[in-house]
C-alpha cells in the first residue's frame, strides 16, 4: 500500500476550495429549523453535573446554511476549571482581523456518553466501515493518539510516567468514544478506529521513543530516508506530513470537533541558515486543522525537568495554540493535562457568525473570542483560511461536473473494495460456461481488518431462486507460486438473478464479517458481442509471470491496488453468435475522470481471448480507468475497471 506523505502548502489550499467556509462551517439537518439568530437552547448548569449523574441527551448543534456563516467551538470555563454553561450571544465578544462581529448563532453542547433511547446500534466496531459511519454521530467523542517516536527520548523515565498517563486516558473513555492510533509511518489505509481499550493499552505498552536511533530499519521507507543524508530534516518532515494526512482524515469524517493527542518532545520547525525552516509544512496542519474543526493536544512526555532535552517545544505551543488545543508541556501532571481534554470535548458551545468582509480573498483571519464575564478562561482555535474566489469557482465547477455513468460505476467500485471497507477484497468474475450457462468464479485477497484480525479464509453460500441450476467446478491452482489458490468458489449457473453470500473467517474458523452480493447472470445466447469480466493476474516475481503465461487457467487476483514494481497481467473473454467473427479488441488507460491517456498493446484474438500487460511500472501513483472494448462492425462491448497505483 502507498505512504501518504508530503503534501505542499498547495495542495491544501485546493483542499480549500472543496472543503470551503462556506460549506464546512454550516452544520446541516435535513427537515430542522435553525434557531432564530442570537437565541439558543436553554442553559444547562453552570457547574458540570457531579460523577455517577447523567446529563439528559443534548440535541446537536443545528446551523442554517449561510453563505458565509463561519463556526467556532469555544470551551469556556470558569470556577474550579469547570465548564460555564449559561453563556448567551450577548456575552461574546468575537473580532475577525481586529474588526468586531455580531454572534447570530449559539449552542452549548453537552455530550454524556448516552446512546439515546431505543438506539441499538452496536458499539462493538466490527470494520472500518462502520467506524467511520460512528464517528460522523454528533454525540460521539473522536480522538487520535499521535505517537511521534521520531521525537521522543528512549529513556526509562520518560517512557514509564507517559505509558502511565495513557493508561489513565485510556480508561476514563465512555464506551461510545473512538480512538485510532497512528505514528509516522502508519499509512491513511491502514488507520483503524476502535474502541477496545485492551487493544488501545497494548498499543501505548508497546510504544517508546526513537529519537536519534537510526537502526533498526523499520521499513522501506526509513531506508529512503538514510539515502538523503539529512536524517533530521527528513524525520521532521515526515512526522509533519503524517500529522497533516491525520488532521485532513480526521476532519472530513465529520463536522463536529476531533482531537489528537500528539506524544512528542516537539519536531523541529527551524533548522538553521543553511536548511531553512519547516513552516510550510506546519501551515498545512494549521489550515488542516481549523477546516476541519480539529483540536491539537501537544504531549511532551519528559515532564517538568531541568536536565537538557532534545526536541522543540515551540512547535508543541504553535500547535495548541493555533488549533484550539492545550500544550501539555513542561509539567509532571500528564493525568490532569489529560483530563481537560475530555472536558474540553464534552461541554462546549457553537458560535456562528456572518464575516462583515465581502471580498473572498483566500486569506488566513484572525479569530478572536472573548467573554465578557469576569473569571472565565476562553479556549478556540484562533483562525481560518477563506477560499479565495477563484478557488470557490474551480470546486463549484468540479462539484458541477457529471463523470461518465461507466466511469462512476467504476470508481464506485473501486471505492467499495478499499482497505477498511472490508477485511477482504472479493473479486467475482462472469464469463461463458457450458451449454449457455455462466461461470461465477470468486476470488479473495486479505487486507488488514483493524481489531478484526487479518482473514485466513473466505466461505461463499449461493442463494438463488430453485430454477437456477448450479454446477460446482474444480478450484484453479496457483502455478509458480507455491501458494494455495486464493478462489473461494468457482461454479456454473443458468441464466438469471443469483445472490452471494460471504463470510470473512480468522485462523479459528471465526467468522469475522459477513455481507451479500447480488449479481445476474448474462444470457450469452443473446447479444451479437459480449466479453467476460476482466481478469488480472498479479506476479511478483520472473517465475510468477512465466508460469501465470504457461498456465490454461491461473487463479485471478482480487487485488485492484498495485505497486509499480508489480507485474500485471490482464485476461478477456470475447464471444460472437456467428462463428468465425473476429472482433477488435483494444485497451486504453484512462484518468479518473474518464480522459483518455494511452493505448496498450493488445494482441489479436487466440481462441476467443486476449492476454496482455497492464504497465503499471509507466504509470504515477493515482487512479486510473482500464477500459477495454471489443469492437465487431456496429456492434460494441466493453468494460471499465478502476485501479490505484502505489509507490
Amino acid at each position: 500500500m502507498g505512504r501518504f506523505r508530503g503534501r505542499p502548502a498547495a495542495l491544501a489550499r485546493l483542499g480549500a476550495a472543496a472543503l470551503t467556509v462556506i460549506t464546512a462551517v454550516a452544520v446541516l439537518r435535513a427537515g430542522q429549523a435553525p434557531p432564530p439568530p442570537g437565541q439558543q437552547a436553554p442553559p444547562a448548569a453552570q457547574q458540570a453535573p457531579p460523577a455517577g449523574q447523567q446529563q439528559p441527551a443534548q440535541q446537536p448543534p443545528v446551523f442554517r446554511a449561510g453563505v458565509k456563516l463561519v463556526r467556532v467551538d469555544v470551551t469556556v470555563t470558569g470556577k474550579g476549571d469547570l465548564p460555564v454553561a449559561d453563556l448567551t450571544p450577548a456575552d461574546f465578544e468575537v473580532a475577525e482581523d481586529g474588526v468586531p462581529q455580531k454572534v447570530e448563532q449559539l449552542q452549548f453542547v453537552r455530550l454524556d456518553g448516552q446512546r439515546p433511547a431505543g438506539d441499538e446500534t452496536s458499539l462493538e466496531i466490527r470494520s472500518q466501515e462502520q467506524a467511520e459511519a460512528e464517528a460522523a454521530r454528533d454525540d460521539v467523542r473522536v480522538f487520535a493518539l499521535f505517537f511521534d517516536d521520531y521525537h521522543v527520548d528512549k529513556a526509562p523515565q520518560i517512557t514509564l510516567p507517559m505509558r502511565q498517563g495513557l493508561a489513565l486516558f485510556i480508561n476514563r473513555l465512555w464506551p461510545s468514544d473512538l480512538v485510532a492510533i497512528m505514528d509516522p509511518l502508519t499509512t491513511l489505509s491502514a488507520l483503524r478506529f476502535t474502541r477496545s481499550k485492551s487493544e488501545l493499552q497494548a498499543a501505548v505498552n508497546k510504544f517508546e521513543g526513537r529519537q536519534g536511533e537510526i537502526f533498526p530499519v523499520k521499513s522501506v521507507m526509513e531506508e529512503a530516508q538514510l539515502m538523503r543524508g539529512d536524517i533530521r530534516r527528513v524525520r521532521a518532515q515526515v512526522t509533519f506530513s503524517a500529522l497533516a494526512a491525520l488532521t485532513m482524515k480526521l476532519g472530513g469524517m465529520r463536522e463536529g470537533r476531533k482531537s489528537i493527542i500528539f506524544v512528542s518532545q516537539g519536531p523541529p520547525t527551524y533548522l538553521g541558515a543553511r536548511d531553512g525552516n519547516l513552516q510550510d509544512e506546519m501551515r498545512t496542519i494549521v489550515e488542516a486543522a481549523n477546516r476541519g474543526n480539529v483540536a491539537i493536544y501537544p504531549l511532551d512526555p519528559t515532564g517538568l525537568s531541568m536536565e537538557m532535552r532534545v526536541g522543540d517545544r515551540g512547535t508543541l505551543y504553535q500547535l495548541a495554540a493555533e488549533t484550539g488545543g492545550r500544550a501539555i508541556v513542561n509539567t509532571n501532571n500528564v493525568a490532569g493535562g489529560l483530563e481537560r481534554i475530555f472536558v474540553d470535548n464534552t461541554a462546549y458551545y457553537v458560535l456562528g457568525y456572518t464575516p462583515t468582509r465581502t471580498e473572498d480573498d483566500g486569506k488566513y483571519h484572525k479569530i478572536t473570542v472573548k467573554v465578557k464575564r469576569s473569571g472565565t478562561r476562553v479556549l478556540a482555535r484562533q483562525g481560518y483560511f477563506a477560499p479565495s474566489s477563484k478557488e470557490l469557482a474551480a470546486a463549484a465547477e468540479a462539484s458541477a461536473k457529471t463523470l461518465e455513468p461507466r466511469v462512476a460505476s467504476a470508481l464506485d467500485t473501486l471505492a467499495q473494495r478499499q482497505p477498511g471497507k472490508r477485511p477482504v477484497d472479493v473479486w467475482v468474475g462472469l464469463s461463458k460456461g457450458a451449454e449457455g450457462r455462466t461461470k461465477v468464479v470468486v476470488a479473495w485477497d486479505p487486507v488488514e481488518s483493524g481489531t478484526s484480525g487479518r482473514a485466513a479464509g473466505l466461505e461463499v453460500t449461493v442463494t438463488t431462486a430453485p430454477s437456477v441450476k448450479l454446477v460446482p467446478l474444480a478450484t484453479p491452482s496457483a502455478p509458480g507460486t507455491g501458494k494455495p489458490s486464493r478462489v473461494a468458489a468457482a461454479f456454473e449457473v443458468a441464466p438469471g438473478p443469483l445472490t452471494l453470500k460471504y463470510a470473512a473467517q480468522a485462523e479459528d474458523k471465526s467468522t469475522i464479517d459477513t455481507w451479500t452480493q447480488s449479481l445476474a447472470a448474462p444470457d450469452w445466447g443473446v447479444a451479437p458481442l459480449a466479453i467476460s469480466t476482466p481478469r488480472f493476474f498479479l506476479a511478483q516475481s520472473i517465475s510468477e509471470l512465466r508460469a501465470i503465461r504457461a498456465s490454461g487457467d491461473p487463479p485471478p487476483s482480487a487485488v485492484r491496488q498495485f505497486r509499480r514494481s508489480d507485474r500485471v497481467l490482464v485476461a478477456v473473454d470475447c464471444y460472437t453468435l456467428r462463428p468465425g467473427d473476429t472482433p477488435l479488441v483494444q485497451a486504453h488507460v484512462l484518468t479518473r475522470d474518464g480522459r483518455e491517456l494511452t493505448e496498450l498493446p493488445v494482441p489479436a484474438l487466440a481462441d476467443g481471448a486476449v492476454l496482455f500487460e497492464l504497465p503499471v511500472g509507466s504509470l504515477g501513483q493515482g487512479t486510473y480507468i482500464l477500459r477495454i472494448r471489443a469492437t465487431l462492425g456496429t456492434e460494441q462491448a466493453e468494460d471499465m475497471t478502476a485501479i490505484v497505483v502505489a509507490r
